[in-house]
């Protein structure tokens, strides 16, 4: 009993410390912000299983974002940020979480991505909210189990702490550890304490990328790394990744590369490896485009793969018009089945 006590009593002290010192600085102020991107697409895609699908539709994906942070005597930055979405979601509130930040670096805590996300780089694309890597719209009905991003996303925007480095002679390291990958904001009866039965947990990430930039050229390499403990009598995962971007002149050529254990996804050993690389070029307002991506399942021989080639203007600070063009493919080599799909893309975004 008195352990808990004990526990009990540091954490409202450190609470009361916490508060007593801010109230020397100035309050923290909520101040809005946000993104919004629409679009109209007008798609052709293969009928799956007697199944035909719309040929047009009208999407959009956007957060109003909330965040402040204030500078304390002792010079610790201590911030918040919590992302509302724009439409009727599972996850109304998306990622929220609080910080502190100083010459010793960064400390995350909340529903946030990783630093094995949030240091990479993923193919650069003209198009507004799209690309072939980890786009946030794909109208294609997806076969099979290869996949659509080289990102590493098994925690996403779970309960998470996080650590970065300061950023030094262009290095800058980070790593997360999140207790449960299926845990997203919150709080449980029983203060967070929850069975240890999830599919995927005790996960911890590590995350860094190096940049640097000379006159017109700038460089910049990533890589990424996912260790978790998937469900009981199933093998650890071990996911990684590696990605560069490089921009000279108006033009931005980048890529990525990533090996994802199949085990917290499908069944056991099907690893997926997937690549992805683009190409921008931007002369005032204009952006043009291209990227491409390959996804393929190690014993399944599933395959994916996505092309793009678009363009966009900028209309004014913040607000871009786009087009582009982006051909899917998916091949499920268990049922023998394929699935295609053009699709044009038209959209707005600030």
């Amino acid at each position: 009993m008195k352990k808990i006590l004990y526990g009990t009593t540091a954490l409202v002290a450190a609470s009361l410390v916490t508060a007593g010192a801010a109230s020397a600085a100035e309050r923290i102020k909520i101040k809005v912000g946000g993104y919004y991107q629409a679009l109209f697409a007008i798609t052709d895609q293969d009928d799956l299983g007697g199944t035909s699908f719309r040929n047009t539709a009208v999407e959009q994906e956007g957060e109003i974002h909330f965040k402040g942070e204030t500078t304390l005597d002792n010079g610790l930055t201590v911030g918040v940020q919590v992302q509302l979405e724009n439409r009727s979601v599972g996850d109304q509130i998306d990622e929220h979480y609080v910080y502190l930040e100083g010459g010793w670096g960064r400390f995350v805590i909340g529903a946030e991505n990783s630093a094995a996300y949030l240091t990479g780089n993923w193919a650069p694309s003209a198009v507004v909210g799209h690309g072939v890597d980890s786009p946030n719209f794909s109208r294609h009905v997806f076969i099979g189990s290869a996949r659509s991003t080289t990102a590493i996303t098994r925690t996403s925007d779970a309960n998470k702490v996080t650590y970065y480095t300061p950023r030094l002679g262009g290095f800058q390291l980070g790593g997360s550890y999140t207790p449960e990958a299926s845990r997203r904001g919150g709080h449980g009866r029983n203060f967070g304490v929850v069975a240890e039965n999830a599919q995927v947990d005790d996960i911890f990430e590590i995350g860094g990328n190096f940049k640097q930039s000379w006159d017109e050229v700038s460089f910049t390499l990533t890589g990424g790394y996912l260790i978790a403990n998937n469900a009981p009598n199933n093998p650890d995962s071990n996911d990684w990744r590696v990605g560069a971007e490089v921009g000279f002149g108006g033009f931005t050529i980048g890529g990525s590369y990533s090996d994802i254990d199949g085990d917290g996804f499908a069944a056991q050993g099907n690893d997926t490896e997937t690549f992805s690389i683009g190409a921008t070029y931007g002369t005032g307002p204009w952006t043009f485009g291209v990227g491409f991506l390959q996804s393929d399942v190690e014993n399944q021989r599933d395959e994916y793969s996505a092309i793009e080639l678009g363009g966009s203007y900028a209309l004014g600070p913040g607000v871009t018009v786009s087009s582009g063009v982006q051909i899917q493919e998916s091949k499920d080599a268990t049922r023998k089945s394929e699935s295609v799909t053009g699709a044009l893309i038209i959209g707005i975004g600030f």
